[in-house]
Parts: structure tokens; C-alpha cells; sequence
């Protein structure tokens, strides 16, 4: 829907009686506000909603804090978890003065990457499609204090880390590491995610397939039918808060967090990703080396591994990340790409080997990245190496079969390590924003702005706290 008259015939026909409006702030975090349907007429959707931008994450200061939220009635969904009929909105966020969007906002961010891609010629359209994989637990707790530092999982799937008596599993518990596509009465989760599909597709979230991923302790995955960047980003949102709250309903609890239990497989977020011109695919080329790719694509590619390092700065944007990026778990720790290969950092899957299924997927990003900053970011790190005509190859980048630490020293000490840190992460963002910044998608404060909260409100924070492990280790020393 897209006109006032549309939206209010849509609640009435759902007996809406109140309207949420969602935004995400610059780390991606979700925020909502809400209004009586009676207030929602031509001069609200004009005017907006006032309110406190200081006390948004990575939005603005105390003493400039006022801003707009503006409806974008073309998202509006039923929103299930409401017990008072409620129609969700995501907003755009404006300048209150000049009503002009507000620079910071991670939709316009991907609006301008969209428009940038146009711009060039290359391609008109850019698809994405991450895969969600994410963790489901019969409980979980947690405490970190001067005195107290913790955290207890409960699974239903598992004997290992399961609280519970072990009877309770009646027998069925999931081997370590043989969690992927793992069957019923195995797979405990089935219910829940078929329920979570059907709930996703019912408010426009076209769902590829589900299953049951490796962790042992409530690992599950879903893929998503390719969108458009800020399409993908309201996606995205969407996902992560049905998830969510349908564990809460059924009394259980999820979480996105890349590597909640060592040992276990991690969560990431590979994004697939390809150009369409005209409705053409443009990265696929018969005969083409290597792979099939156009030399389109092959430069896209380029251009996603010179930029991988500053890249994982805004798609891996926690501490934690890069304590899933470690060897052994399919994870990459080295900018490459290769045909099918897990741990390179670009996989062309084995099975896209036609024109309209030809994509790439880039493998290192996890779900603590704002959806929306990272599809634009990889789209702009790709256009970066179009325009430079970057080959990966001469610059060491692959491709490369098999296992590559099987090949000889010398060709493995020239292929670029990734980040093992955050602050190695941000590092490399901040020597190499410019492909973010130079066509004015994101804004030149973006980089500072961004890594500076990180800094000082996560990495710095962990750096001073003792850790449980320390004790064990040093206690008696």
C-alpha cells in the first residue's frame, strides 16, 4: 500500500487500533514508538513524529537531539505479537528544521547505495540474500557485576549443556557437531521454525528453506528469497524480531550472537549477492574464467576482498565476532575466493551455474551488523573494484582450491589474513573508508562516529573486565 486512503482501508479491514513506528538506529538495533490509529491522517504522515535522537544510539548529540520519524506506509504489517491489533511501520528519520533525512539513517544509507549503483551504469539493480543462522535455547541466564561474571545455557536438544535431567531428552540428544539438517525427533526446533516461516511469509518475508544447522544445541538456519538493499534491511528486521519473540511466546529464547558457545559451530550471516541490468544477470558469462564469472563480476569480486578488511569493521562489528572467525569451523580467516569452498571469504556456490542463479557470497559477516549499512557497504566495496577493473587474482586474492593450507608456504603468506579483532577491524575502516565515503553514501562522520561508540561502550568495557576463564587459570598463581 502506498496512499494514506490504502493504509487506513488496510486497518480497517484488520480492525487496527494503534500503529507502531519502528527505526533502527546506527548499529542496528530496532526502536519503536506508538500512536492511536485516530491520529494517523495527512497532516501526521506530513509533520512526522518528534523524538529524542540523543538517546539513539550513534544518532545525535544532547544539545542537537530533536528528529522526525516519517512513515513509509509501503512496509506496513500485521503485527502478531500485539495483543491489542497493531499495524507495524518502518519510518524514515528526518532533520527537524529542513525535514531533509537525516545522513545517519541506515535506510537512506542503503536508499543512496541503491541510487549509486544506477548512477554508474554497470548494473540498475543489486540482490541480496543473507542466510540467518541463529541459536534457539530452552533458557539462558546470565550476569556480569564487580563481584559476579557468568552465563548458563539450557538446551532442549542436547545432554551436554542441558540443566535438566537427562531423562528428559528421552534418548534423543544431537551428537556434537552433527546438528546440520539433523531430523525429528532430533531436531526439536521443527515447529517452531515452520511456524516462524509461515508467520515471516505472511507479512511479505519470501523464505528459500529451514533446517536444523550444525550446532548441536539449537542451531537453526533460514534463507530468504533475494531483495533489493533497503528491501533486505526492513527484511532483516523483521526476521530477527519475529524470531525473537515467537521463542518468547513458546518459551524459549534466540539469539543472534556469533559464537554463544565455544566449541559449537558459530552464527553468521553469509550475504549472496549479484547485479541484474534491465532484469539480465550480469555476473554470469559462458566459458568465462574463472567459473563461468563475467569479468563484471570478477572485478565486484576484486573489489569485496581489497576492501574485506575495512569491510568486517561495519559486518562484524562486535568483540565477539572474531571469536567465530577462527580455524576448524568453516569460517573464514583469509581473503580469497574459491568455487565452493567454506572457509574462503567469497564462495561462488557449486550449484548457481546458470545465468539467473550465478551470485557470489561473501561469508565473514555475522547478525551483530546493521543489516542495512552492511549490504551497502559489500555493494560499494564492489563497485569500487568494477571501477578500478580490480583483479583478485594478481593481487593474490584466488582463486584457490581445496584446502589452502595445504598449499606451500610462500603462495599462503601472500593471501591477506582477515582481522582476529575488533580493533584490528576498525583499524583497517579507518585507513580505508574511502570507498564508503567518496560518492556521498555514507556520510564522512560515519566512520568515527561509528567506531568510537563501539569503542567506548563494548570494546573498552571488555578489556577491563576479568574473565571467568582468568580465574581459573591465575587464581592460585
Amino acid at each position: 500500500m502506498k496512499t494514506l486512503q490504502q493504509f487506513l482501508n488496510y486497518a480497517r479491514e484488520h480492525e487496527i487500533v494503534q500503529v507502531d513506528l519502528k527505526f533502527t538506529d546506527l548499529f542496528g538495533g530496532l526502536h519503536h514508538v506508538t500512536v492511536p490509529l485516530s491520529r494517523v491522517d495527512q497532516e501526521f504522515l506530513t509533520q512526522g513524529v518528534a523524538f529524542d535522537g540523543s538517546s539513539i544510539p550513534g544518532f545525535a548529540s544532547v544539545e542537537r537531539s530533536d528528529m522526525l520519524l516519517r512513515l513509509d506506509l509501503s512496509t506496513a504489517f500485521l503485527d502478531p505479537f500485539a495483543k491489542v491489533p497493531t499495524a507495524a511501520v518502518f519510518c524514515d528519520i528526518l532533520e527537524p528544521h529542513t525535514h531533509r533525512r537525516f545522513a545517519l539513517d541506515p535506510r537512506y544509507i542503503a536508499e543512496q547505495a541503491e541510487a549509486l549503483l544506477k548512477s554508474k551504469g554497470y548494473a540498475d539493480t543489486a540482490w541480496f540474500a543473507p542466510e540467518f543462522e541463529f541459536y534457539v535455547f530452552q533458557n539462558v541466564d546470565f550476569k556480569s557485576s564487580e563481584t559476579t561474571c557468568f552465563f548458563s545455557i539450557e538446551s532442549a536438544e542436547t545432554g551436554s549443556t542441558v540443566s535438566l535431567d537427562n531423562s528428559q531428552l528421552q534418548g534423543y540428544a544431537i551428537r556434537h557437531g552433527q546438528g546440520y539438517h539433523a531430523e525429528q525427533p532430533l531436531d526439536r526446533l521443527f515447529d517452531y521454525r515452520s511456524t516462524l516461516v509461515q508467520m515471516l511469509e505472511n507479512v511479505g518475508v519470501t523464505v528459500r528453506y529451514h533446517h536444523h544447522e550444525a550446532g548441536e544445541t539449537g542451531q537453526i538456519e533460514l534463507e530468504v528469497m533475494p531483495c533489493t538493499p533497503r528491501a533486505m534491511g526492513d527484511a532483516s528486521q523483521k526476521i530477527k524480531y519475529f524470531a525473537k519473540n515467537l521463542a518468547r511466546q513458546m518459551g524459549m529464547t534466540a539469539t543472534f550472537m556469533p559464537k554463544p558457545i565455544a566449541g559449537q559451530a558459530g552464527t553468521g550471516m553469509h550475504f549472496h549477492q549479484y547485479l541484474t541490468r534491465k532484469g539480465q544477470p550480469t555476473f554470469y558469462q559462458k566459458g568465462g574464467e574463472p567459473y563461468d564469472l563475467s569479468p563484471l563480476a570478477v572485478h565486484y569480486i576484486g573489489g569485496i576482498l581489497n576492501n574485506a578488511s575495512a569491510l568486517l569493521g561495519i559486518t562484524n562489528p562486535s568483540t565477539i565476532s572474531y571469536k567465530r572467525l577462527i580455524p576448524g569451523f568453516e569460517a573464514p580467516i583469509r581473503a580469497f575466493f574459491s568455487l565452493g569452498n567454506r572457509t574462503a571469504a567469497v564462495r561462488i556456490p557449486i550449484y548457481a551455474d546458470t545465468a539467473p542463479e550465478k551470485r557470489i557470497e561473501f561469508r565473514p559477516p555475522d547478525a551483530t551488523t546493521n543489516v542495512y549499512l552492511a549490504i551497502s557497504a559489500m555493494l560499494l566495496a564492489g563497485l569500487d573494484g568494477i571501477e578500478k577493473q580490480t583483479d583478485p587474482t594478481a593481487l593474490h586474492l584466488g582463486p584457490y582450491t581445496g584446502d589452502i593450507e595445504k598449499l606451500s608456504e610462500k603462495i599462503v603468506r601472500k593471501i591477506p589474513v582477515l582481522p582476529t579483532s575488533l580493533s584490528e577491524a576498525f583499524a583497517a575502516l579507518r585507513r580505508g573508508s574511502d570507498f564508503l565515503t567518496r560518492d556521498g553514501v555514507f556520510p564522512p562522520a560515519f566512520v568515527e562516529v561509528f567506531c568510537s561508540y563501539k569503542e567506548k561502550n563494548e570494546a573498552e568495557v571488555l578489556r577491563r573486565l576479568p574473565h571467568p576463564k582468568e580465574f581459573e587459570l591465575y587464581y592460585d598463581c
